[in-house]
């Protein structure tokens, strides 16, 4: 646990020079999320009447999810591409340890400009957003299915190292597949098979006051861990390999 900490400040540290040094980056984006959350306001919602005050928590979901499982492959790409993924290697902490603390610390990055973000069109379009504590529990859950995901796709990664180059074809999916632009909570296939189209069906029903089924919650839990050990058992089993047989640092 103790490395586990260390390495989570490590990585916190590095978000926090990194974002500090290159702060034009994070202004540009700022300005490119705020123009791509405004387009899919006016592009996916009723233009005769104005969006409910749960409608955006499915465009916040996708927008975590769409980071979130491509982050790991890129930085394992990005390692290779720069020659020091084997220094990933021989760090105390595993290679998914430092995976996840990267993750997380994506999250909280992401969560401050999505707050001003959020924020700037609640006030420049009077667009209703409300918003519970209870959701927070919701998304965390949400977000270790989606972390199983990424550990998955970053074995691929370890193996094919343009794999990351494609993670762009399956965020797009997961836009018009996960319940992201339906805002009327109909429970479809991908409901029961993906934490992203559960989390966001449960956020909604909590933010319009609607009740939330055991069966949802514990639906959620279930598939979020499946994922989740699915997707670290396919990491360390590669990973295993990978020791033994080699792994590819072409890139």
């Amino acid at each position: 646990m103790a490395k586990i900490r260390r390495c989570f400040s490590a990585e916190l540290r590095k978000y926090y020079l990194e974002a500090k040094c290159y702060y034009p980056d994070h202004i540009v984006n700022l300005f490119v999320l705020f123009i791509m959350f405004v387009g899919f306001f006016k592009l996916f919602s009723n233009s005769a009447e104005r969006p409910n005050s749960a409608y955006y928590i499915g465009f916040v979901y996708w927008f975590y999810a769409n980071g979130i499982i491509g982050e790991s492959s890129m930085a394992i790409s990005s390692e290779k591409q720069s020659g020091t993924f084997e220094q990933l290697l021989i760090k105390p902490t595993g290679l998914s340890g430092i995976l996840f603390c990267r993750a997380v610390c994506w999250l909280l990055f992401q969560s401050v400009e999505i707050i001003l973000v959020m924020s700037a069109i609640h006030v420049l379009f009077s667009i209703p957003m409300a918003f519970s504590w209870m959701v927070l529990p919701i998304f965390a859950i949400t977000m270790l299915g989606l972390v199983g995901i990424s550990y998955f796709l970053s074995a691929l990664t370890l193996i094919f190292t343009k794999t990351a180059s494609f993670i762009s074809i399956a965020s797009y999916l997961l836009l018009f597949f996960s319940g992201v632009v339906d805002g009327s909570n109909i429970q479809g296939f991908a409901y029961y098979v993906l934490p992203l189209s559960q989390g966001i069906h449960i956020s909604r029903s909590i933010l319009e006051g609607n009740m939330v089924s055991v069966f949802d919650v514990g639906l959620l839990v279930l598939n979020s861990l499946a994922y989740l050990f699915a997707g670290l058992s396919a990491f360390h089993f590669v990973m295993r390999h990978g020791r033994k047989k080699g792994i590819s640092m072409e890139y």
